[in-house]
């Protein structure tokens, strides 16, 4: 097995408290698929969608948007050889593949499309290259145990507090960010706007460090290739935890997707687990703005890089996210 071929990936979706509460269950949705490639070597395809609170049917437009991406990636690598020029222009033509899906169920189904609503965030991984795109907020982090984690784009956020864009959106191409990243990526997380308190340094930009370093550690230390299903269980553990609740009401989703492996095998590999976060006090991104009317979502004014600590989870109607 190369390092190409030997992709381990993990993902799950799970509804918040808030969601619990009002019984109105999970709108987020996730995927991930290995599609052949040339010379053996695969392509790793992955999707996140949020849907949007306000918007009755958002779930289902968070589902067929992850899917339809998947289907579009799949239907693209029959015909571009893995060695052809990938541009953020097929990044463009893949979202509108998944707007145009969206417009015709709004249409089957004689809804508006904005009761479909949902945010996008995207990603195809080859041996050499990936291609990313997203609109709304969540975030896309890649990175190597050498180099640590980096987000690829910021979350997209607006003037108050849970606001986004959406696919749905009539404006939502101009919002649409891509890149392509001539790099092998060995390490890439997706996640909805849900776990970004606990994955993002805000006062720096940048991936918290110690909530990827275990999680991506135990995904290395499995001893099955592919997307095992007692890891999926075990995320699925970790994501609905008191750990979890206490610091987000959202639902949540994370897909983790690693090609490296761990240079010692944990003692018990067949015991399946996603680990633990550290305590509180280290395992959320710092210097999230206080919630209010005039704050701005993401500042970028200065802060201690080596302060890890934040005050405790501050409870806030998290139900879902607003259109701008």
């Amino acid at each position: 097995m190369n390092e190409s071929d030997g992709w381990r990936y993990v993902h799950a979706s799970v509804a918040g408290v808030a969601h619990l509460v009002d019984g109105s269950g999970c709108q987020d949705a996730c995927a991930a698929h290995l599609l052949p490639g040339s010379k053996s070597n695969p392509v790793l395809v992955l999707a996140a969608a949020d849907g949007a609170g306000s918007a009755a049917l958002s779930g289902v437009g968070a589902e067929l948007a992850c899917q339809t991406l998947l289907a579009e990636c799949a239907a693209w690598l029959t015909v571009a050889p893995i060695d052809a020029d990938w541009t953020p222009t097929v990044a463009e033509t893949l979202f509108q593949q998944v707007r145009n899906a969206l417009e015709r169920l709004a249409t089957d189904t004689e809804q508006p499309i904005r009761e479909f609503a949902c945010t996008l965030l995207g990603a195809v991984v080859a041996a050499d290259r990936a291609l990313f795109l997203q609109i709304g907020d969540g975030a896309i982090v890649v990175g190597t145990p050498d180099e640590g984690y980096r987000p690829v784009f910021w979350p997209q956020g607006g003037e108050y507090a849970n606001e986004t864009y959406f696919v749905t959106d009539n404006a939502a191409a101009a919002h649409l960010e891509c890149t392509l990243l001539t790099e092998p990526i060995l390490e890439v997380a997706l996640l909805t706007d849900g776990l970004q308190r606990l994955a993002l340094h805000y006062r720096t930009r940048q991936a918290h460090q110690p909530f990827f370093r275990p999680l991506f550690q135990h995904l290395r230390e499995y001893p099955e290739s592919g997307c095992p299903t007692a890891l999926v269980a075990a995320l699925e553990r970790l994501l609905a935890s008191p750990a979890i609740n206490q610091r987000t009401h959202d639902d949540k989703t994370l897909i983790l997707a690693t090609r490296l492996t761990a240079a010692k095998p944990a003692e018990d590999a067949t015991d399946a687990g996603i680990a633990p976060l550290p305590p509180t006090s280290d395992s959320s991104g710092e210097g999230e703005p206080p919630i209010g009317p005039t704050r701005t979502p993401y500042p970028t004014d200065g802060g201690d890089e080596n302060e890890k600590t934040l005050p405790e989870f501050e409870p806030r109607d998290e139900s879902g996210d607003e259109a701008v």
